[in-house]
């Protein structure tokens, strides 16, 4: 078997998936938990804001003018 550790999350029915990860963290090297401690980092302080962006389309852009247009008329 090439694994270093057989995954109990797939083949120990009494293992707990919730913590089953705190014994796998074992198999990875120091460098990889701290990549995986930054993308945890960035991903935390992305879901801080969530701005939606996308193009829009003719219809949103001739009704985002006329809004646009009625606020500078008062």
């Amino acid at each position: 078997m090439n694994s270093k550790k057989i995954d109990p999350l797939f083949f120990d029915a009494a293992q707990s998936p919730e913590t089953a990860w705190k014994e796998r963290l074992g198999l990875l090297s120091k460098k990889e938990i701290e990549e995986m401690e930054k993308l945890v980092a960035l991903k935390l302080e992305e879901m801080k804001t969530r701005v939606l962006r996308w193009d829009p389309d003719e219809y949103t852009v001739e009704a985002m003018a006329k809004v646009d247009g009625a606020d500078g008329a008062h």
